[in-house]
């Protein structure tokens, strides 16, 4: 393994870690949206401060997480770091947020380590594979994922119950289209950091991350971190996967779709635990 993609999936970790802590901070402050005009009352700024600040945190990622695929190469590799980064979410979450953890918990996140961690290994393994796209392939792709959230975020109108985790998969979709975009503008630019500025994939994943954020914003309204957030990465692990064989007909092998096994289980077993049954 080539150490200029160990260091491309190392940065994705700590892009992964300062991404779900910044979701932690929003979920922790997500309340003052609840308070109408009285947000913008001086006893509230506080707390709009602290919101903006865990929406900064996210976005200082996107440094982090543009090095790494350019190191890697490896768009869902880089997704897959996402599970890692709940470890900081569930601390924070437990800490200053109060919420509980108990042994399915612990179990679920340990999988996603796990599944995560291997999930980067392997998908490294890429070397003879050329990355190319036709751009029609690249909309149409886009249109499918886009308009199945869509669908699936509808339904919650009619299924309460769903809401944090749909809400949560549609934000992780979000994010990992935008981490894919961000891929295929350095593929289109042939791998110029500043190249890829001329191309139109990088302003399109800035969309979809905003729209990723507005839709965990909606999530934690209802639901624990602990509830939105786990959906949130799965969304995140298995998106580019599916955007890999659809654009750049790049389909995972037996090996990795055991892992992707692996991380979903932890997953529901981290949307089964103590937290989800707390959730609002």
């Amino acid at each position: 393994m080539e150490i200029r993609y160990l260091l491309g999936v190392f940065l994705g970790m700590i892009a992964s870690i300062m991404m779900n802590v910044g979701k932690g901070v929003q979920k922790q402050h997500v309340g003052i949206f609840l308070q109408g005009k009285k947000m913008f009352a001086r006893q509230n700024r506080r707390l709009g401060g602290m919101w903006l600040f865990g929406v900064g945190i996210c976005a200082m990622s996107s440094l982090p997480y543009s090095v790494g695929l350019k190191l890697s190469e490896s768009p869902s590799a880089i997704a897959a770091m996402t599970g890692i980064g709940i470890i900081g979410l569930t601390v924070y979450a437990v800490l200053f947020i109060g919420e509980k953890l108990g042994w399915r918990d612990a179990v679920g996140i340990a999988l996603i380590v796990i599944g995560t961690s291997a999930l980067g290994y392997y998908g490294g393994s890429k070397e003879n594979v050329i990355r190319t796209f036709e751009t029609v392939i690249m909309i149409e792709a886009l249109a499918v994922i886009t308009i199945a959230t869509i669908a699936a975020c509808v339904v919650t109108k009619f299924f309460p119950a769903t809401h944090g985790v749909i809400w949560g998969v549609a934000s992780g979709v979000g994010t990992g289209m935008a981490i894919f975009l961000a891929d295929a503008a350095l593929v289109r630019s042939g791998g110029s950091l500043v190249g890829q500025l001329g191309n139109s994939y990088p302003y399109v994943a800035l969309v979809y991350a905003l729209a990723a954020n507005v839709a965990a914003q909606i999530g934690y309204v209802k639901a624990k971190a602990l509830v939105v957030v786990p959906s949130t990465n799965a969304a995140i692990i298995l998106s580019p996967y599916f955007m890999e064989g659809a654009v750049y007909g790049q389909f995972p092998s037996t090996t990795l779709l055991f892992f992707m096994l692996v991380i979903v289980t932890g997953v529901i077993y981290l949307s089964t635990g103590p937290a989800a049954k707390a959730s609002a």
